[in-house]
């Protein structure tokens, strides 16, 4: 059997840590549920046992009535002490729990970096060829685009020529100054700011602006 990659062990060592820490919090609920009902259940037992010691004191029930009362409040407040002394252990055994799987993480770690570095490298070569290859895009769609174009500036020739204009500015290709963001009438372009890299690769989210323009 091939080994498991130091990546797909840290899966399910993290997977293992939220199913410990998943277990404690239900057991955690359950302690303080646990506690909350003994509460109340002795709330309402030290009434009576009060009123059942009242009655023996004015010698209406015997002592043994009084004291199986008082020996049953008893107990109860001992497992309240059990339970509650249950949820504040809860805690620190987590944390051991927790710390067993973070030393099988440490083993492992040294490992797992190298698939990382090596992982974020392969894609960010990618995001560097989509580049490369979005740059060669521009170049031909400028070519294309200079099809029609270019008989601006042969306009603009053809007047200096003829006398009706002193020279020719128009460039002789599309140029790429019209396709960058015009800031005032906010029409979308070409040009990527950081915080749109950001938000496309963080959350893929992208700029409501450009996607109307390309509808």
């Amino acid at each position: 059997m091939a080994k498991k990659s130091a990546v797909k062990q840290m899966e399910e060592l993290f997977k293992k840590v939220e199913e410990v820490k998943e277990k404690f919090e239900v057991a955690s609920q359950k302690a303080l549920e646990e506690a909350e009902v003994l509460k109340q259940e002795i709330q309402e037992e030290e009434k009576e046992v009060q009123e059942l010691y009242t009655m023996y004191v004015l010698d209406q029930i015997v002592l043994e009535a009084y004291q199986e009362a008082k020996d049953k409040l008893d107990n109860k407040k001992k497992l309240l002490t059990v339970a509650e002394g249950k949820s504040a252990d809860m805690e620190g055994l987590k944390k051991k729990e927790l710390y067993k799987l973070y030393q099988q993480v440490k083993e492992i770690e040294d490992d797992y970096r190298k698939e990382d570095i090596k992982n974020i490298a392969l894609h960010r070569k990618r995001i560097l060829q989509a580049k490369h290859n979005y740059l060669k895009l521009m170049y031909a769609e400028q070519k294309e685009m200079t099809n029609t174009y270019k008989y601006n500036s042969m306009i603009s020739a053809l007047m200096v020529d003829v006398g009706l204009k002193d020279g020719n500015y128009t460039a002789e290709f599309a140029t790429a100054n019209r396709f960058f963001e015009d800031i005032y009438s906010r029409t979308p372009g070409i040009d990527v700011t950081r915080e749109e890299v950001t938000q496309a690769f963080n959350r893929g989210t992208y700029s409501t602006m450009m996607l109307e323009a390309i509808k």
